[in-house]
């Protein structure tokens, strides 16, 4: 088993310590988040940020893994760089959103660029939203907060209209 391997699972299992003996905390403590990018030093410092606050992440360094991963992971929240090598971040994005098995899983696009094209892009191929970098850390919390809200909400959503009413018969 590798060392991310590990640290994941001990990761998870102190998040589910944390969340036994905590009485008080954010609804998404359980919550997972793939970060997506070539440089480890973004990677370590975004995880630093999400773990702090109770995140469970994941990693991966382009494209391709992304996908692999997500499909493995099911995390709550994709962070999606966008230049990487082998599939870039548009590319994997559109895979996800397109594929049935995660497109329920919300991305959010990071660049460090500012062109107003990648903003755009990102948003008309899926992304739920954009953060530039380098990343402010309460941007960053407030928009991984937000879109697993929604998609946990529209996920109760779809089940209760999937559930069938109690007390309807048949004749």
């Amino acid at each position: 088993m590798d060392k991310l391997a590990l640290k994941n699972i001990f990761t998870r299992m102190l998040v589910q310590k944390d969340e036994q003996s905590a009485s008080a905390g954010p609804q998404d403590k359980d919550a997972a988040v793939l970060i997506v990018d070539d440089s480890r030093t973004i990677v370590r410092a975004l995880q630093l940020i999400l773990e702090r606050e109770g995140y469970l992440t994941y990693s991966a360094a382009d494209g391709l893994q992304a996908i692999a991963m997500t499909k493995r992971q099911r995390p709550d929240v994709v962070l999606m760089d966008v230049v990487m090598p082998n599939m870039n971040g548009f590319e994997a994005t559109r895979a996800l959103v397109n594929d049935p098995q995660t497109a329920a899983i919300p991305v959010i696009m990071m660049s460090g660029t500012e062109q107003v094209s990648d903003r755009v892009w990102g948003i008309r191929l899926g992304a739920k939203g954009f953060l530039a970098k380098p990343i402010n850390k309460e941007e960053l919390l407030s928009k991984v907060r937000s879109v697993i809200a929604v998609a946990r909400r529209t996920q109760e959503r779809d089940q209760i209209a999937t559930t069938p009413a109690i007390g309807t018969f048949r004749r």
